[in-house]
């Protein structure tokens, strides 16, 4: 079961993720430039990360028409980024950086994985109280996505929904608005009418909860939706400097099978 749980956290939320996912705009694009004026990566969003700073990297063309690394904005950057499970906003997801390695990211957890494959870790934790299984995912030994699988057990199921509604409440404090939000998403109606039959619905898939917010450096997706009377609380965290990557990653390893 736990294993299920586990690779679930990444097919389902990118699932999730197209649903609830804004219809994308042309954005300006920036380069990631290091200390020699070498471009380090592309990205439509000019904010460097913490890492980025410290080792002198700018931002071209420089937003606002400044040149300067924007060292004075390093403050407020921290508290954007604050929160992703950290306390200092020094980590992408609980107290690791994207792109770590499998040993690192085992050095920061306080006890041996409960479950490891050659691309994942497992532990089980605990959220505001309630159980979860932690997952963490790596391509070629490094880690690019991560997140939470519910755990708990209800025979009432429209508890998942208070569990979903207690998450969201506790992403909201971190992040504030969602930048998307499906609200309540109905695949089919039968029971929209009756409230005390919403836990039953998710069950059957016939209604799907989700909502998705961005930090400097990670996409988080929330989502509760459920299948042949089982019901799945999920919340992803996806970096974004290595999706693109890790697509074409996953993109060769399926050519090669064939």
């Amino acid at each position: 079961m736990k294993k299920e749980y586990f690779f679930v956290i990444f097919f389902l939320v990118l699932a999730i993720f197209f649903v609830i996912n804004a219809s994308s705009v042309n954005a300006k694009m920036y380069k990631i430039l290091d200390s020699e004026g070498n471009v380090i990566r592309l990205t439509n969003n000019p904010t460097l990360s913490i890492k980025e700073k410290e080792a002198g990297y700018t931002v071209f063309p420089p937003p606002g028409g400044s040149i300067e690394p924007m060292q004075d904005q390093t403050i407020n950057e921290q508290d954007i980024e604050r929160g992703v499970s950290s306390e200092n906003g020094e980590y992408d997801f609980r107290k690791t950086n994207w792109g770590m390695g499998k040993e690192e990211v085992k050095a920061t957890e306080d006890k041996k994985p409960d479950y490891e494959e050659n691309n994942s870790l497992g532990y089980d934790v605990k959220i505001d109280g309630d159980d979860y299984y932690c997952g963490y995912n790596f391509l070629k030994n490094k880690l690019y996505n991560s997140g939470y699988a519910s755990t708990e057990t209800h025979t009432n199921k429209n508890l998942y929904i208070d569990d979903y509604k207690k998450l969201k409440d506790i992403l909201i404090k971190k992040y504030g608005k969602p930048k998307s939000d499906l609200g309540t998403f109905w695949k089919n109606d039968l029971y929209k009418d009756d409230k005390s039959q919403w836990g039953f619905a998710v069950s059957l898939g016939h209604l799907v909860y989700g909502a998705r917010w961005e930090t400097p450096t990670t996409k988080i997706t929330l989502a509760l939706k459920g299948d042949n009377y089982k019901i799945m609380l999920i919340l992803g965290y996806n970096s974004k400097e290595l999706e693109e990557w890790a697509d074409e990653v996953k993109e060769e390893s399926t050519e090669s099978k064939f």
